[in-house]
Protein backbone atom coordinates (compact mmCIF):
# COMPACT_ATOMS: atom_id res chain seq x y z
CA UNK A 1 0.00 0.00 0.00
CA UNK A 2 1.09 3.50 -0.82
CA UNK A 3 0.91 6.36 1.22
CA UNK A 4 1.34 9.87 -0.63
CA UNK A 5 2.83 12.68 1.47
CA UNK A 6 -0.54 14.15 3.10
CA UNK A 7 -1.44 10.88 4.91
CA UNK A 8 2.19 10.63 6.01
CA UNK A 9 2.05 13.69 7.58
CA UNK A 10 -1.58 13.42 9.36
CA UNK A 11 -0.01 10.09 10.69
CA UNK A 12 2.86 11.80 12.11
CA UNK A 13 0.90 14.47 13.15
CA UNK A 14 -1.80 11.92 15.03
CA UNK A 15 1.36 10.17 16.55
CA UNK A 16 2.46 13.03 18.16
CA UNK A 17 -1.06 13.96 19.25
CA UNK A 18 -1.53 10.90 20.83
CA UNK A 19 2.00 10.80 22.98
CA UNK A 20 1.45 14.73 23.64
CA UNK A 21 -2.17 13.38 25.25
CA UNK A 22 -0.66 10.01 26.85
CA UNK A 23 1.66 11.98 28.33
CA UNK A 24 -0.60 14.57 29.70
CA UNK A 25 -3.34 12.48 31.17
CA UNK A 26 -0.81 10.24 32.82
CA UNK A 27 0.36 13.59 34.67
CA UNK A 28 4.07 14.07 35.67
CA UNK A 29 4.64 14.05 39.62
CA UNK A 30 5.45 16.98 41.18
CA UNK A 31 9.19 17.25 42.59
CA UNK A 32 10.82 19.15 45.27
CA UNK A 33 11.07 22.81 44.27
CA UNK A 34 8.07 23.14 42.44
CA UNK A 35 4.94 24.73 44.25
CA UNK A 36 1.75 23.02 45.46
CA UNK A 37 -1.12 23.44 43.53
CA UNK A 38 -4.23 24.96 45.73
CA UNK A 39 -7.89 22.32 45.34
CA UNK A 40 -10.07 21.83 47.17
CA UNK A 41 -11.53 18.19 48.29
CA UNK A 42 -14.80 17.09 50.61
CA UNK A 43 -13.89 15.96 54.24
CA UNK A 44 -16.00 13.23 55.73
CA UNK A 45 -18.93 15.28 56.96
CA UNK A 46 -19.19 16.54 52.94
CA UNK A 47 -17.53 19.81 54.15
CA UNK A 48 -15.06 21.88 51.55
CA UNK A 49 -12.06 21.76 52.78
CA UNK A 50 -8.91 24.09 51.03
CA UNK A 51 -5.29 23.37 50.91
CA UNK A 52 -4.79 26.71 51.20
CA UNK A 53 -5.61 26.86 55.08
CA UNK A 54 -2.11 25.44 55.51
CA UNK A 55 -0.91 28.23 53.48
CA UNK A 56 2.48 30.03 55.94
CA UNK A 57 2.67 26.35 57.34
CA UNK A 58 4.96 23.55 57.16
CA UNK A 59 2.78 20.51 56.14
CA UNK A 60 2.49 17.03 54.47
CA UNK A 61 0.45 15.90 51.80
CA UNK A 62 -0.54 12.39 52.40
CA UNK A 63 -2.32 10.17 49.20
CA UNK A 64 -3.42 6.67 51.07
CA UNK A 65 -6.08 5.04 51.29
CA UNK A 66 -7.64 2.24 53.76
CA UNK A 67 -7.13 -0.80 51.65
CA UNK A 68 -3.56 -0.16 51.28
CA UNK A 69 -1.30 -1.78 53.83
CA UNK A 70 1.93 0.09 53.56
CA UNK A 71 -0.41 3.12 54.35
CA UNK A 72 -1.72 1.57 57.12
CA UNK A 73 1.49 0.67 58.65
CA UNK A 74 2.85 3.99 57.76
CA UNK A 75 -0.05 5.71 59.71
CA UNK A 76 1.26 4.07 62.75
CA UNK A 77 4.42 5.69 62.62
CA UNK A 78 3.20 9.05 61.44
CA UNK A 79 0.93 9.62 64.83
CA UNK A 80 3.64 10.15 67.05
CA UNK A 81 5.54 12.39 64.45
CA UNK A 82 2.34 14.41 64.22
CA UNK A 83 1.74 14.85 68.39
CA UNK A 84 5.27 15.64 68.90
CA UNK A 85 5.70 18.40 65.68
CA UNK A 86 1.95 19.68 65.41
CA UNK A 87 2.83 21.88 68.77
CA UNK A 88 5.17 24.25 66.57
CA UNK A 89 2.94 24.28 63.63
CA UNK A 90 3.11 20.93 61.63
CA UNK A 91 0.24 19.87 60.03
CA UNK A 92 -1.08 16.79 57.58
CA UNK A 93 -3.45 17.16 54.88
CA UNK A 94 -4.53 13.32 54.07
CA UNK A 95 -6.09 12.46 51.01
CA UNK A 96 -7.81 9.56 50.34
CA UNK A 97 -8.18 7.30 47.63
CA UNK A 98 -10.67 4.96 48.70
CA UNK A 99 -14.04 4.69 47.12
CA UNK A 100 -16.11 3.78 50.02
CA UNK A 101 -17.09 6.19 52.51
CA UNK A 102 -17.70 3.72 55.29
CA UNK A 103 -14.18 2.27 54.85
CA UNK A 104 -12.15 5.60 54.88
CA UNK A 105 -14.03 7.12 58.04
CA UNK A 106 -13.20 3.43 59.74
CA UNK A 107 -9.89 3.83 59.15
CA UNK A 108 -9.07 7.19 60.41
CA UNK A 109 -10.72 6.42 63.50
CA UNK A 110 -9.14 3.31 64.14
CA UNK A 111 -5.85 4.17 63.01
CA UNK A 112 -5.82 7.39 65.18
CA UNK A 113 -5.38 9.90 62.57
CA UNK A 114 -6.70 12.92 64.58
CA UNK A 115 -5.48 15.89 62.23
CA UNK A 116 -8.58 17.90 61.26
CA UNK A 117 -7.56 17.68 57.26
CA UNK A 118 -8.83 14.71 55.59
CA UNK A 119 -10.35 14.77 52.22
CA UNK A 120 -11.36 12.38 49.63
CA UNK A 121 -13.30 12.35 46.30
CA UNK A 122 -14.54 8.33 46.99
CA UNK A 123 -13.29 7.67 43.01
CA UNK A 124 -9.87 5.65 43.82
CA UNK A 125 -6.76 6.55 41.49
CA UNK A 126 -9.56 8.65 38.83
CA UNK A 127 -9.97 11.56 41.57
CA UNK A 128 -9.31 14.75 39.94
CA UNK A 129 -6.79 15.78 42.97
CA UNK A 130 -4.27 12.47 42.42
CA UNK A 131 -4.11 13.74 38.89
CA UNK A 132 -3.22 16.92 39.72
CA UNK A 133 -0.29 15.56 41.47
CA UNK A 134 0.45 12.86 39.71
CA UNK A 135 -0.10 10.26 42.00
CA UNK A 136 -0.49 7.03 40.50
CA UNK A 137 1.42 4.40 43.62
CA UNK A 138 0.25 4.43 47.12
CA UNK A 139 1.26 6.04 49.31
CA UNK A 140 2.35 8.97 48.01
CA UNK A 141 3.59 11.94 50.14
CA UNK A 142 5.11 15.59 49.68
CA UNK A 143 6.72 17.85 52.68
CA UNK A 144 5.69 21.25 51.95
CA UNK A 145 7.59 24.53 53.33
CA UNK A 146 5.78 28.21 54.70
CA UNK A 147 6.00 29.07 51.15
CA UNK A 148 4.16 26.42 49.10
CA UNK A 149 7.54 24.71 47.97
CA UNK A 150 8.02 21.13 48.05
CA UNK A 151 10.65 20.07 49.96
CA UNK A 152 10.77 16.34 50.06
CA UNK A 153 9.05 13.51 48.00
CA UNK A 154 7.55 9.86 48.70
CA UNK A 155 10.10 9.80 51.84
CA UNK A 156 9.30 7.38 54.98
CA UNK A 157 8.68 8.12 58.86
CA UNK A 158 12.20 8.05 59.46
CA UNK A 159 13.42 10.84 56.86
CA UNK A 160 10.01 12.74 58.10
CA UNK A 161 11.22 13.18 61.64
CA UNK A 162 14.81 14.10 60.62
CA UNK A 163 13.58 16.84 58.33
CA UNK A 164 11.17 18.09 60.97
CA UNK A 165 14.05 18.39 63.39
CA UNK A 166 16.06 20.48 61.59
CA UNK A 167 13.26 22.51 60.28
CA UNK A 168 11.77 23.26 63.98
CA UNK A 169 14.85 22.60 66.24
CA UNK A 170 17.93 23.45 64.60
CA UNK A 171 16.87 25.78 62.15
CA UNK A 172 18.02 29.40 63.26
CA UNK A 173 16.01 32.32 63.04
CA UNK A 174 16.27 35.79 63.91
CA UNK A 175 13.41 38.72 65.58
CA UNK A 176 12.50 40.98 65.24
CA UNK A 177 13.17 42.76 62.33
CA UNK A 178 12.02 46.24 63.28
CA UNK A 179 14.59 46.73 66.38
CA UNK A 180 15.28 49.10 68.61
CA UNK A 181 18.01 47.92 71.21
CA UNK A 182 18.50 44.36 70.67
CA UNK A 183 17.91 41.25 68.09
CA UNK A 184 17.56 37.61 68.99
CA UNK A 185 18.51 34.48 67.38
CA UNK A 186 16.57 31.34 68.10
CA UNK A 187 19.71 29.29 68.50
CA UNK A 188 23.35 30.29 69.47
CA UNK A 189 25.20 31.44 65.97
CA UNK A 190 27.88 33.40 64.41
CA UNK A 191 26.66 36.46 62.64
CA UNK A 192 27.95 39.79 61.32
CA UNK A 193 25.70 43.14 60.67
CA UNK A 194 26.84 45.20 57.76
CA UNK A 195 25.64 48.69 56.61
CA UNK A 196 24.28 49.40 52.47
CA UNK A 197 28.13 49.64 51.63
CA UNK A 198 28.90 46.26 53.00
CA UNK A 199 31.23 47.51 55.72
CA UNK A 200 30.66 44.93 58.75
CA UNK A 201 29.77 46.86 61.84
CA UNK A 202 29.28 43.99 64.39
CA UNK A 203 30.15 40.58 64.60
CA UNK A 204 30.14 37.69 66.86
CA UNK A 205 28.64 34.56 68.42
CA UNK A 206 25.19 34.40 70.32
CA UNK A 207 21.33 34.44 70.88
CA UNK A 208 20.96 37.71 71.36
CA UNK A 209 22.92 40.98 69.85
CA UNK A 210 22.88 44.82 71.34
CA UNK A 211 22.40 47.13 68.12
CA UNK A 212 22.01 50.20 70.54
CA UNK A 213 24.87 51.68 68.97
CA UNK A 214 24.04 51.49 65.56
CA UNK A 215 22.20 54.64 63.94
CA UNK A 216 18.84 54.89 62.72
CA UNK A 217 18.54 53.26 59.25
CA UNK A 218 18.61 49.50 57.68
CA UNK A 219 21.37 46.88 57.92
CA UNK A 220 21.92 43.32 56.86
CA UNK A 221 22.52 40.43 59.10
CA UNK A 222 24.62 37.56 57.68
CA UNK A 223 24.45 34.13 60.01
CA UNK A 224 23.85 30.12 59.15
CA UNK A 225 23.92 30.94 54.87
CA UNK A 226 20.77 33.03 55.66
CA UNK A 227 20.73 37.41 55.12
CA UNK A 228 17.86 39.30 57.00
CA UNK A 229 17.27 43.03 56.47
CA UNK A 230 16.58 45.10 59.77
CA UNK A 231 15.52 48.16 60.57
CA UNK A 232 17.34 50.23 63.19
CA UNK A 233 14.46 52.48 64.78
CA UNK A 234 14.91 56.32 65.23
CA UNK A 235 13.04 56.83 68.23
CA UNK A 236 10.83 54.22 69.38
CA UNK A 237 8.34 54.98 71.70
CA UNK A 238 7.91 53.18 75.11
CA UNK A 239 4.41 50.33 74.82
CA UNK A 240 3.31 48.18 77.18
CA UNK A 241 0.67 45.52 76.54
CA UNK A 242 -1.30 42.96 78.62
CA UNK A 243 -2.07 40.15 79.65
CA UNK A 244 1.24 38.02 79.89
CA UNK A 245 -1.09 35.02 79.94
CA UNK A 246 -3.97 35.86 77.17
CA UNK A 247 -7.05 33.67 75.63
CA UNK A 248 -8.17 35.27 72.86
CA UNK A 249 -6.99 39.17 72.88
CA UNK A 250 -3.74 41.44 74.08
CA UNK A 251 -4.16 44.95 74.68
CA UNK A 252 -1.46 47.48 74.10
CA UNK A 253 -1.22 51.02 75.36
CA UNK A 254 -0.55 52.96 72.60
CA UNK A 255 -0.42 52.33 68.65
CA UNK A 256 2.75 51.60 67.98
CA UNK A 257 3.75 48.52 65.08
CA UNK A 258 3.87 44.96 67.05
CA UNK A 259 5.32 42.05 65.57
CA UNK A 260 4.33 38.68 67.19
CA UNK A 261 7.40 35.62 66.71
CA UNK A 262 6.86 31.80 67.64
CA UNK A 263 9.44 30.31 70.18
CA UNK A 264 10.92 29.34 66.39
CA UNK A 265 11.32 32.57 65.30
CA UNK A 266 8.22 32.60 63.37
CA UNK A 267 6.36 35.90 62.30
CA UNK A 268 2.84 35.17 63.22
CA UNK A 269 1.31 38.60 63.42
CA UNK A 270 2.21 42.03 62.40
CA UNK A 271 0.30 45.44 62.65
CA UNK A 272 -0.74 48.40 64.61
CA UNK A 273 -3.81 48.04 66.29
CA UNK A 274 -3.72 48.98 70.14
CA UNK A 275 -6.10 45.17 70.67
CA UNK A 276 -4.52 42.38 69.15
CA UNK A 277 -6.72 39.09 68.35
CA UNK A 278 -4.45 35.60 69.09
CA UNK A 279 -7.35 33.49 69.20
CA UNK A 280 -5.64 31.43 66.36
CA UNK A 281 -2.73 30.71 68.11
CA UNK A 282 -1.98 27.78 69.28
CA UNK A 283 -1.19 27.84 73.20
CA UNK A 284 2.46 27.83 74.11
CA UNK A 285 5.22 30.83 74.37
CA UNK A 286 5.11 34.20 71.83
CA UNK A 287 7.23 36.79 71.68
CA UNK A 288 6.17 40.50 70.76
CA UNK A 289 7.77 43.39 70.08
CA UNK A 290 6.16 46.74 70.46
CA UNK A 291 8.76 48.91 68.33
CA UNK A 292 11.27 46.62 68.72
CA UNK A 293 11.41 46.17 72.39
CA UNK A 294 10.66 42.37 72.95
CA UNK A 295 8.66 40.62 75.41
CA UNK A 296 7.00 37.52 75.95
CA UNK A 297 3.61 36.42 76.68
CA UNK A 298 2.08 33.08 76.83
CA UNK A 299 -1.49 31.91 74.60
CA UNK A 300 -3.56 30.01 76.69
Amino acid sequence: MKLNLCTIRSIVICLILIFTYTTFAAGLKLKVGDKVPDFTINDPNGKPIHLSQLKGNVFMIDFWASWCQPCRMANVELVPIYHKFNPHGFEIFSISLDSKKELWVEAIKNDKLVWPYHGSELKGFEANVAKLYGVDALPSTFLVDETGSIIAVDFDEFDLEEKLTKIYFEQVNLYPTLVSNKIFFTNETKYQIEDASGRVLLKGKGKEVNVSSLSYGDYLVKFEKKTVQITKLKSPQSATFYPVRADDKITISQQVHYEIYSQLGKLEKKGNETVVDVSHLKPGLYYISLDGEVSSFHKK
